[in-house]
């Protein structure tokens, strides 16, 4: 049958083996195994005798581990006594978060994810070492997105850490080294920018303008504003509306010669004379 989720399967003691159309003959295995498959392949399971297992299901795995079970439709790992015992205990400790979440319970979740995936990883070679430019940009862009996403709840830097599951310490010295600047300087020039778009864009007040660009108050927007751009954001706004008019006026001069001049290239070819221009 098919599954909504990707399936952790552990068989700790007995002999059993998947089955699936497109599995083939899978043969029987005695020895603890701990499975993983998509939710896309279809499968059951099929036993000899009485067996003790533990089974974990995921929305979702890491890039990793789905590029590498993408390569043979599932994966299966042998399992050490060690594991075994570890793997039983995981299953018990999340029974109850399973049935009755609390707070903790998604980084429960996260942590058993997360060393279920390193038992299928060990033992490969990843020689191909990512370069640290390249994980320190993944986070930082992760941390800017949920950032811009949340800024009306002016998240703190530790909540902005939380995200990508690093210390204060370790996202400040990822963004000096993607932007050369603190995560203070990046922040606040996000907020501006988004201040700025929500002045040339809406007529909201100030007060409202702050808020949703993640200002503790509309003084605290024009402060901030005036000492970036040399001008209260009020003022700024006006220059934004009349530059815009004159746009708008030139625009319109140009709609009504733009006729005229295709007349009087016409009259030219042919020797004639302009109509009145339009009123």
């Amino acid at each position: 049958m098919s599954r909504f989720n990707w399936e952790f399967y552990a068989s700790l003691k007995g002999a059993l083996r998947p089955t699936g159309a497109r599995l083939g003959g899978v043969p029987f295995s005695s020895k603890p195994t701990l499975w993983v498959f998509p939710p896309e392949l279809s499968h059951g399971w099929e036993t000899r005798r009485s067996i003790d297992r533990v089974v974990f299901h995921f929305s979702s795995v890491s890039d990793v581990l789905r590029e590498a079970c993408s390569k043979h439709g599932y994966l299966s790992v042998p399992l050490e006594p060690d594991d075994v015992v570890m793997l039983r205990e995981l299953g018990k400790s999340l029974k109850a978060h399973y049935r009755s979440p609390t707070p903790t319970s998604l980084l429960l979740f996260d942590r058993a994810l997360i060393d279920l995936t390193l038992l299928f990883l060990r033992g490969n070679d990843f020689s191909a070492v990512l370069p640290l430019e390249t994980v320190a940009v993944d986070r930082v862009e992760r941390v800017i997105e949920w950032y811009l996403s949340h800024l009306h709840e002016r998240p703190t830097l530790k909540a902005l850490a939380d995200v990508v599951h690093i210390s204060t310490a370790h996202l400040r010295r990822q963004f000096q080294l993607i932007y050369g600047q603190s995560p203070h300087l990046v922040l606040r020039h996000l907020r501006l920018e988004k201040a700025a778009q929500l002045l040339s864009n809406t007529g909201d007040t100030l007060d409202v303008v702050a808020a949703r660009s993640g200002f503790n108050s509309a003084s605290d927007l024009c402060r901030v504003f005036k000492r970036k751009f040399k001008v209260y954001p009020n003022e700024w706004r006006t220059q934004i509306a009349g530059r815009e008019k004159k746009n708008q006026k030139v625009e319109r001069f140009i709609d009504r010669i733009d006729p005229m001049r295709r007349e009087l290239d016409a009259l030219r070819k042919r020797g004639g004379k302009a109509a009145p221009p339009p009123v």
